[in-house]
């Protein structure tokens, strides 16, 4: 699930979104309804101009890290998981744009070990 959302998250479509806050929309049913609303308020980023010129979209590749020494323990109720993103603009038209590397650190939470994982926080640092 966390991949699948994350993938949507960051999957962003110079074609149908306004911004990246569209795409990350998109995952809401992923969310917790506290960080669907942080979303919603957060302010819009819009896309490049040049994405739009060559109808371009984000590629999401995501490589799962192992944890950190340190980093808090999963509980039945709580997890983090930690992700190396790269993405890279792609036209429709074969343009590339240049790639970003990102560290993905992902909060998970369910209120019981029988109900589903929902994401409460995602916090990116970008590394290139």
């Amino acid at each position: 699930m966390a991949k699948a959302a994350l993938t949507v998250m960051y999957t962003v479509d110079s074609t149908i979104d306004v911004g990246m806050r569209d795409a990350r929309l998109r995952a809401a049913r992923y969310l917790t309804p506290d960080y669907t609303t942080k979303i919603k308020t957060e302010p819009m980023q819009f896309i490049p101009e040049q994405w739009r010129q060559h109808r371009a979209y984000l590629v999401v590749r995501l490589e799962p890290l192992a944890r950190e020494a340190g980093a808090p323990s999963d509980g039945p109720t709580v997890a983090y998981r930690q992700w190396e993103m790269t993405t890279i603009p792609t036209g429709r038209d074969r343009w590339r744009g240049t790639p970003s590397k990102w560290m993905v650190y992902m909060g998970l939470v369910r209120s019981s070990e029988r109900d589903p994982w929902r994401i409460s926080e995602v916090l990116t640092q970008n590394k290139s």
